[in-house]
């Protein structure tokens, strides 16, 4: 049942919205925040060098604060999360790019105040599937799992 209710469209979209509306929130707030997504779904401009990209995981953790929310916007449709960033010891700016809809959690402070279970590439809702990057074939149990098995992660699941 879970599983069929994961993959439902409607579902998802209703999750994608929830996860815009709260980002929209914060940012009209000003609350720093962090988001969890995965990798293949961010888009970056200009593109990472390559030894800076291939730090990264399957997961990243992008922490919203400083000149990042400053910077921080969703686009007009509310489909992507938007915001400048330094990275790497060199501070390499970059523009990134996050879908709403493929975040996978959202934390203020240390804790976890947003899940998204459906945020899979291949069932992303069709008014949305030409927005971002098609990529992966990961699953929702998969990415749970990697992401639960990170000892790093586990004082956001203990909250």
């Amino acid at each position: 049942m879970i599983d069929e209710l994961m993959k439902n469209e409607e579902l998802s979209e209703i999750i994608a919205d929830h996860a815009a509306e709260l980002i929209d929130f914060l940012l009209e707030s000003g609350v720093e925040f962090s988001v969890v997504c995965n990798i293949q779904e961010v888009s970056f401009d200009p593109p990472l060098p390559e030894k800076i990209a291939s730090t990264f995981k399957q997961f990243a953790l992008f922490l919203l604060s400083g000149y990042a929310l400053e910077s921080a916007e969703l686009d007009e449709d509310m489909f992507f999360l938007i915001f400048e960033a330094g990275f790497g010891s060199e501070n390499f700016g970059s523009t990134v790019s996050v879908p709403t809809d493929a975040i996978l959690q959202i934390s203020v402070d240390g804790t976890v105040i947003f899940v998204n279970l459906c945020a899979q590439p291949h069932y992303r809702p069709k008014a949305r599937q030409n927005s971002g990057k098609d990529s992966g074939e990961a699953t929702v149990d998969k990415s749970l799992k990697v992401f639960m098995d990170n000892p790093q992660n586990k004082p956001l699941l203990k909250k």
